[in-house]
C-alpha cells in the first residue's frame, strides 16, 4: 500500500493512501487502551463510544463497490456527538447513490445508506450502564 505524509494538528503523520478492504489493522489492547484513555482524559464529559449494530454495517458493506466504511463525527438534533457511517468505494468516494440491474434488465437507482442512531456511551455502556474506565485507564 502506498503511504503518504499528512499534517494533523501541526504534527506530521504517515498513513496508508488506499481505500481497499485491507486498510486498518489490529493495533492491540495496549495501544488501543492508551489512545482511548488519551481521548477520555482530554474529553471527560464527551461521548466516549458509539455502538452500531452488525445489520446496518453489513447493509452498508453489501452496497455495490463498497470497500469499507467512512465514519463521520457528527452532532445530532439534541447537540450530542454521534458517528455517521457511509460506505466508501476503492477511490475513497462516499457511496451516496448507486445503480443495479433489476429483474427485467432495467436500471434501478438507489440511495446509498447513511447510517446513524447508534447507542452512545455513556450512558449505555454495557451491563453496568456506566463507563467502564478500568479497561483503558
Amino acid at each position: 500500500m502506498a503511504k503518504e505524509l499528512i499534517v494533523v494538528k501541526g504534527r506530521v503523520i504517515e498513513q496508508n493512501r488506499s481505500f481497499t478492504p485491507q486498510v486498518g489493522e489490529d493495533i492491540g489492547y495496549e495501544l488501543g487502551a492508551k489512545m482511548i484513555k488519551n481521548w477520555f482524559d482530554q474529553n471527560p464529559d464527551d461521548v466516549l463510544a458509539s455502538f452500531t449494530g452488525r445489520e446496518i454495517i453489513e447493509k452498508i458493506l453489501a452496497q455495490p463497490g463498497c470497500t469499507g466504511l467512512r465514519l463521520f463525527n457528527a452532532i445530532n438534533d439534541l447537540g450530542v456527538k454521534q458517528l455517521v457511517l457511509v460506505g466508501a468505494d476503492i477511490n475513497g468516494n462516499n457511496i451516496l447513490n448507486y445503480t443495479t440491474i433489476g429483474e427485467n434488465g432495467e436500471i434501478v437507482k438507489h440511495k446509498g445508506i447513511v447510517a446513524d442512531r447508534s447507542t452512545i456511551c455513556p450512558p449505555s455502556c454495557g451491563d453496568t450502564g456506566t463507563v467502564e474506565v478500568n479497561w483503558f485507564g
